[in-house]
Parts: C-alpha cells; sequence; structure tokens
C-alpha cells in the first residue's frame, strides 16, 4: 500500500507544477475604460498580436481583449497631455509559436493618434483626426478615415478603403492596395506592388522595383516617378495635369476619355513610344536615338508630360 502511495506523489507534483506553469503563461484578461477631455492624443504600443480599433460616440477609451502572454504589465493611463496604451513586454523574449496580444480600442470619433506595433496587425475604421499607424512586419488595414491618415510598414502591406483628407501611405517591401480613397495621397514604395483605384484629386507615387497598376477616373493632378517597375495608370477627361517618370520601366497610359491636352513624350536614351490616342508619330533625334512626340488634342488646355530611360510609353484610348 505505501509503494503505491509512494508512486503517486511524484505524479501529483507534477501534475501540479505543470497546472501552475500553464496558469503562468495563460494569457490575462483586461477589461477597463477611462474618460478623457476632448483633444487628448492617444498613444498604443503593442509589439505583436492583433489590434483593432473603433470610434464610437463617447468621450471615452476603452481597451479589452487579452494580453501578450509574455507580457511584463499593462499601461492604460494618462501621463501628461496625452493618453498611453501600451502591452509591455520583455527587451528579449522567444515568442516562436505566441500569439501576441488581442485587443480591441474604442475611442471617441475625432482625435489624434498614434499606433506603434514590431509584428502586430493593425486594423482601424471610422475616425477622423491626425492619424498615424507604424508598423515593422505587421499588415495595416483601414476603412473611412478622415483628416490626416499616414500609415507606415517596412514589410507589411497595406489595404485601405474609403480613406478622405491629406493621405500618406508608405511601404518598403510590402504592397499597398488602395480604394474609394478621396482628396490628396502620396503613395512610396521600395520594393512593393501598387494597385490603386483612388478617387483622389491629386496624386503622387515614388516607388521603387514593384509595378503599379492604377485606376484614376477623378484624378486633376498627378505625379508618378518608377525606378525597374512597369506602370499601368488608366485616366478620364478630369486631368488637368500629368507628369509620370520611368526609369527601366514601362508606362502604360489609357484613358477612358480623352481630354483637351498637350502631350509631351520623352523616350530618353533607349526607349520607344507608342501612340494610339492620334494619328501623330514620334520623330527620332537626328544625332540621338531618342524618340520624341509632341502634339494636341482638342484645346490643349491639359498638360501630360511622360519621359522614360530603358523603357517604352505607350498611350492608349479604351
Amino acid at each position: 500500500m505505501s509503494n503505491i502511495h509512494l508512486m503517486k506523489t511524484p505524479l501529483i507534483i507534477a501534475t501540479l507544477s505543470l497546472g501552475l506553469m500553464t496558469h503562468a503563461f495563460a494569457a490575462e484578461q483586461v477589461d477597463k475604460q477611462l474618460r478623457i477631455e476632448s483633444g487628448t492624443p492617444i498613444q498604443i504600443k503593442v509589439q505583436r498580436g492583433e489590434v483593432l480599433i473603433q470610434s464610437w460616440d463617447k468621450n471615452e477609451v476603452s481597451v479589452s481583449g487579452t494580453l501578450d502572454e509574455l507580457s511584463e504589465g499593462f499601461i492604460f493611463e494618462q501621463q501628461g497631455n496625452q493618453l498611453k496604451i501600451e502591452d509591455k513586454m520583455p527587451r528579449q523574449y522567444n515568442g516562436n509559436g505566441k500569439d501576441g496580444s488581442k485587443l480591441t480600442i474604442k475611442v471617441p470619433h475625432t482625435v489624434n493618434l498614434s499606433a506603434d506595433t514590431i509584428s502586430a496587425n493593425l486594423q482601424i475604421s471610422q475616425l477622423q483626426g491626425e492619424l498615424a499607424l507604424n508598423t515593422v512586419s505587421g499588415n495595416i488595414s483601414a476603412s473611412h478615415l478622415n483628416g490626416k491618415p499616414a500609415l507606415h510598414t517596412v514589410s507589411g502591406d497595406i489595404t485601405t478603403q474609403g480613406l478622405n483628407g491629406n493621405i500618406q501611405l508608405e511601404t518598403v517591401s510590402g504592397e499597398i492596395q488602395d480604394t474609394e480613397s478621396q482628396g490628396e495621397i502620396n503613395y512610396r514604395l521600395v520594393s512593393g506592388d501598387l494597385n490603386s483605384q483612388t478617387l483622389a484629386q491629386q496624386i503622387t507615387v515614388e516607388q521603387v522595383s514593384g509595378e503599379i497598376t492604377a485606376n484614376w477616373s477623378q484624378a486633376k493632378e498627378i505625379h508618378l516617378r518608377s525606378v525597374s517597375g512597369d506602370s499601368q495608370v488608366s485616366l478620364a477627361n478630369s486631368i488637368n495635369k500629368a507628369n509620370l517618370e520611368s526609369v527601366s520601366g514601362d508606362i502604360t497610359l489609357t484613358f477612358t476619355q480623352l481630354p483637351d491636352a498637350s502631350f509631351d513624350l520623352n523616350g530618353g536614351p533607349g526607349g520607344s513610344i507608342k501612340n494610339s490616342v492620334s494619328q501623330d508619330a514620334p520623330q527620332k533625334q537626328k544625332y540621338l536615338p531618342n524618340e520624341e512626340l509632341s502634339f494636341k488634342i482638342g484645346a490643349g488646355s491639359a498638360n501630360v508630360k511622360m519621359a522614360t530611360i530603358s523603357g517604352d510609353l505607350i498611350l492608349k484610348r479604351q
């Protein structure tokens, strides 16, 4: 009988130890609210996981969900003139197999907000104000933001819908997909693709080593610079000014409706020009292999300039 008792004791101790370890690493629940004054800036810091940011009609901030399993504490307090929300993590950790924080944050509809993550994905909607979202390897999904939305990733993707105002979307090696944005928009990409179906009237694109696919039906002014990537852009007759440049990449400009515009195309060294919107043909310079083309459609009130080095310039009508 005593032998059976001795055999059970290590098993009981092991079971209790396992239970304590499981409890120690279990994700902690959080459910907090705090009233804030109108105009109080909000700062959010979450290293990994999923963060959902929503608006509501209260002068309060609410945080609910679970903290990272490796969390060293949760900060949710007024610090100076701003509200700080942070899931504190160790300086060094091995997070393999861990899910990270799962937080839903509700804030007033009009707010100045910044959110910074390392690998956490950010999802944000229905807000107005100065909105700065930054992540290293996480993705950003944003919809119906107004004011000054500025979204930046290093290796994550950016997906947006219905943004309005002075918009900045920037990624290093991720992709950007933007639909139905309005106002003024600036895209910057280093080695990712851009898919833009924006309704913005002023558009700026700076891209290196990526493809551009764009339908800009409401654009009045565009500036596009691309290196080592092809661009396919569709415009309507709303355009007033367009300046498109490429190095080692083709630019195909398609018009759904031809504008009254002056066209000035420079094929540059190693480039060529293909024109299907008029009967005008490119001319070669006498002592250089460059092709050039200048012509007008209608009154020529708008201005369209295209230039390339080692690429093709293609004008088409849909």
